[in-house]
């Protein structure tokens, strides 16, 4: 407690000492186009439907007033911290700002009054959930996070998979999320126009600015930061248009004077700069600048208009949205709201379905029938009994089946709750995809020549929903296709995308080795010192994914690439570019069914690609499988090997003495490199030595000869 304690002091101590507002929206937003540069084109389309004409709005209520429902998912170590009064503040300001009723309206300069905008907007915290249950409208997640980025517009607080709050439907509910954000930023928004995915959509801001109470922090403590992002969620620009002092670009408002860049503090009016060098000057208290909470009062007509247009025709579904319409409760209601298990690529034939059992009606819920079926078959039955109380819910497992292989839908519904008709029988049943392949036998090879990718029996992981593994167009070998992760275009560091392959029985084999052609490029300088590079680990798992066992394989830089000079394009490797890379698998897996995951963790710098993948096994000698030792050849010229089946954990080390006991060789302690020693004696003469195995019990001699 007192260490968090302390993290919280210095976030505030931070974030009070920059006192100067920080939004991120607009540099994510260029991270996304330099990813995806089509996006230009979408937005320039978008631009166009948020500047059309709008018929006067001078006199107000011009639009019809409208209400979008919110939900506040609170993701923080103490996610306690933010009270729901502080939810329902900063709900209170965010409603006055806009429709034009906050109280410090009057100190707008009277030049510009008559500018004065109301955007007719209204936010309700929603009353029920998307799957229609009855919701305070906030969610509070504890998170091992101490701060999340403005990469890709926060993403990493909206996945469960990255210490985050999976967000809700992005038509039906304005997303908002209170977190600790890097680098004193405040908050960050996602521009309508469907730039980014509907799962990241919405509005993030650092809990020490939202509200007004509570973590709120001086000078950003009246709830402004959030009327400031949701100006970015409707389709606003910073007052400034990020032009960097040019005075060439607007923000796409007639009514907001240009501006050469942002104001920070509380300025005095009229307050100069190079665009605007006579009164009344920049409009520096607009939403869209950088000042203070105490010292930003307004958006202008043109800016409302601008919000009411993005509404119309990008966000409109949120206007006729029922997320603030209390839920209608019934007396006997009971369904499904979750399939746990089994979901995704199962590795095993056996299951048993877990799901979550939900009370959504008014009475004690005593006895409730449950059914499920695969891909539409003969459905099986399992009758529930328990004392499960009103919004309730449990865990309950289903009788099991066996698997075939193939892909498949599991469909699990509820019926007769208490011995009575379900009266919301729409909210009855989930549904969930999985796959089974039976695992492969060696030798394994896959290509990708196939059409189909990930190729049957391989499953992709891709926690950010961005750049993943994808089939490529070229291929080594002289061969047509691979698998490639784009990471050129993939402006964000640190994700982790995983190409998993099939499980390979490796029970019946003695030794087991993987092959693979890499090719690889990097945008910087391969000299460069300290960059954080592309990187590849190879990775096993016995257990079907739940944990992952390294091989020794992870390259970067100038160890992973295949073409030594710097590629500022896309890279697409030419023939000679691949390079075929092996490992030993037997020291991981011995006698054991696995799965081979590709493990690549982009920094921003160019394409990997893999390629020709073979599992094979070799046969261990017959004297090596009944006496767990061999050593050849006898005899030798220069060196002989030393090899274990399996390796002797108590091996202490290794000597090797000529005919005269003089000591030739010595390896102590005897560290494992896979199940072989190589020694070199080729500066040695020839004739007879002798080999001492020191054990932690015992001392084990073996003669052999050194002969040309």
């Amino acid at each position: 407690m007192r260490n968090l304690t302390l993290i919280i002091f210095l976030t505030c101590i931070c974030i009070t000492a920059a006192a100067q507002r920080k939004c991120g929206t607009e540099e994510a937003l260029s991270q996304r186009i330099l990813q995806q540069p089509k996006l230009a084109a979408r937005l320039q389309n978008l631009e166009t439907q948020l500047r059309q004409q709008r018929p006067d709005n001078r006199f107000f209520r011009i639009n019809p007033r409208v209400t979008i429902p919110v939900v506040v998912h609170i993701v923080l170590p103490n996610p306690e911290q933010v009270t729901n009064i502080q939810v329902l503040n900063q709900l209170e300001s965010l409603n006055l700002d806009y429709i034009a009723q906050n109280t410090d309206i009057s100190k707008v300069p009277a030049v510009w009054q008559g500018l004065v905008g109301n955007a007719e907007v209204q936010f309700c915290l929603a009353a029920r959930t998307p799957d229609g249950d009855p919701t305070s409208g906030i969610t509070r997640t504890v998170t091992a996070r101490s701060s999340f980025s403005i990469n890709g517009a926060a993403q990493d607080v909206k996945y469960t998979a990255t210490g985050g709050a999976p967000g809700w439907d992005n038509t039906r509910y304005l997303n908002i999320w209170i977190c600790n954000l890097d680098d004193n930023y405040l908050g960050v928004a996602t521009p309508p126009g469907n730039i980014y995915p509907a799962e990241e959509d919405g509005v993030v801001v650092h809990y020490r600015a939202f509200g007004n109470t509570g973590t709120a922090s001086s000078p950003f403590n009246l709830g402004r930061t959030l009327t400031h992002e949701i100006g970015h969620f409707f389709g606003l620009r910073h007052i400034w248009a990020d032009d960097n002092g040019g005075c060439t670009q607007d923000d796409g408002v007639d009514d907001t004077p240009t501006q050469a860049g942002q104001n920070y503090g509380c300025p005095s009016y009229p307050l100069l700069d190079n665009c605007q060098a006579a009164a009344p000057g920049v409009m520096f208290m607009n939403y869209m600048d950088y000042v203070n909470d105490a010292c930003m009062y307004l958006f202008t007509t043109g800016q409302t208009d601008r919000m009411r247009n993005a509404l119309d025709a990008q966000r409109a579904s949120l206007m006729t949205s029922d997320g603030c319409t209390p839920v209608d409760l019934k007396t006997s209601d009971a369904g499904i709201t979750e399939i746990q298990q089994p979901q995704g690529y199962l590795c095993v034939t056996g299951q048993s379905p877990v799901v979550t059992l939900r009370n959504r009606g008014t009475a004690v819920l005593t006895n409730v029938t449950i059914r499920y079926s695969i891909n539409g078959g003969t459905p099986v039955n399992q009758n529930w009994t328990g004392s499960l109380a009103s919004q309730a819910e449990t865990a309950v497992i289903l009788p099991g089946f066996n698997a075939n292989e193939g892909s498949f839908t599991l469909k699990v519904y509820t019926e007769r709750p208490n011995g009575n008709t379900d009266e919301k029988p729409e909210n009855d049943t989930s549904t969930v995809n999985f796959s089974y392949r039976a695992p492969v036998s060696m030798p394994f090879r896959e290509t990708f020549e196939d059409g189909t990718f990930p190729p049957a029996g391989f499953s992709i992981t891709n926690p950010d929903r961005s750049f993943t593994w994808e089939r490529a167009g070229v291929g080594s070998k002289g061969s047509n296709y691979s698998a490639v992760v784009r990471n050129l275009g993939y402006a964000v560091n640190d994700q982790v995308d995983d190409l998993a392959g099939p499980v390979v029985d490796a029970t019946s084999a003695d030794s087991v080795f993987l092959f693979f052609d890499v090719a690889a490029a990097v945008s910087m300088d391969p000299d460069f010192q300290g960059n954080p590079w592309d990187t590849l680990e190879v990775l096993l798992t016995t257990d079907c994914g739940q944990t992952f066992i390294p091989t020794g394989y992870k390259k970067w830089g100038k160890t992973l690439i295949t073409k030594p000079t710097r590629v500022i394009d896309e890279y697409q490797p030419m023939a000679a570019e691949w390079r075929t890379d092996s490992i030993d698998l037997t020291p991981f897996i011995y006698h054991q069914q696995f799965r081979v995951v590709f493990r690549n963790t982009s920094n921003y710098e160019n394409n990997v690609y893999i390629d020709n993948i073979n599992i094979v096994k070799k046969d261990v000698n017959r004297t090596l499988r009944e006496k767990g030792i061999l050593i050849w050849p006898n005899s030798f010229t220069s060196q002989f090997f030393i090899e274990f089946s399996p390796w002797p954990e108590d091996l202490q080390g290794i000597a090797v003495y000529d005919a005269l006991g003089r000591l030739v060789y010595i390896r102590q302690p005897a560290i494992r490199a896979g199940n072989r020693v190589t020694i070199d004696l080729v500066n040695e003469a020839n004739g007879v030595y002798f080999v001492k195995l020191f054990y932690r019990q015992q001392v084990r001699t073996y003669k052999i000869v050194k002969a040309k």
